[in-house]
């Protein structure tokens, strides 16, 4: 069983996760990485820079290749209205997961479907809110020193070891991993590029 689009797939992201997922459904793409500069900018809301990233990745690939279906994508944490990016060591993977245990977070991801050739172009904001459990000192040690915390935003994986943290989440648990599928092959769907097959 596969699902097909119209026209080939490029998703404009490097994430092992999001290629994970799409391959999940059946989906055949092509991966061209955008390399955007993903910045925050002053003042800039979690849904706005989510949006602004996810556009500008599909883009830069859809005037690449205007006849593709380009898919972008970004997820960022967010936490007392801090977002949380991707830890570069040990300390800020702790110093992250000390913000995030016992609370409630939010989880943001932009995506952005874009055609050029056909004059698509499209951009949602998805919202999730993941519970962590109360993380003890001897967790955090062992999670810091795994391989898993370092290319992750708010510094853990939904679908890795970082499960053992979440008591609940609310709304799209895709989402959490990097890309509401739900919601991305629904509005593909609607734009009456997708065949199930």
């Amino acid at each position: 069983m596969m699902i097909s689009l119209s026209a080939s797939l490029i998703l404009a992201s490097a994430s092992p996760r999001r290629q994970e997922l799409l391959r999940s459904v059946g989906l055949k793409f092509k991966t061209v990485p955008s390399y955007v500069n993903e910045n925050y900018l002053a003042g800039e809301s979690p849904r706005r820079h989510v949006k602004r990233l996810s556009s500008d990745k599909a883009i830069i690939i859809a005037n690449k290749y205007p006849e593709a279906w380009v898919l972008g994508a970004d997820t960022i944490v967010v936490i007392d209205g801090l977002i949380l990016g991707k830890p570069k060591n040990e300390s800020q993977a702790r110093e992250m997961l000390q913000k995030l245990s016992g609370r409630e977070h939010k989880v943001f991801t932009g995506f952005t479907i874009a055609r050029l050739a056909a004059e698509i172009y499209q951009t949602k904001v998805i919202q999730s809110a993941v519970q962590f459990k109360t993380i003890s000192p001897k967790e955090m040690e062992w999670y810091v020193a795994s391989d898993e915390p370092y290319d992750k935003a708010g510094g853990y994986a939904v679908q890795g070891k970082g499960a053992c943290f979440i008591k609940s989440i609310r709304g799209s648990y895709t989402n959490v991993i990097g890309l509401p599928l739900c919601e991305a092959l629904e509005a593909f769907n609607k734009l009456g590029s997708i065949t199930f097959r």
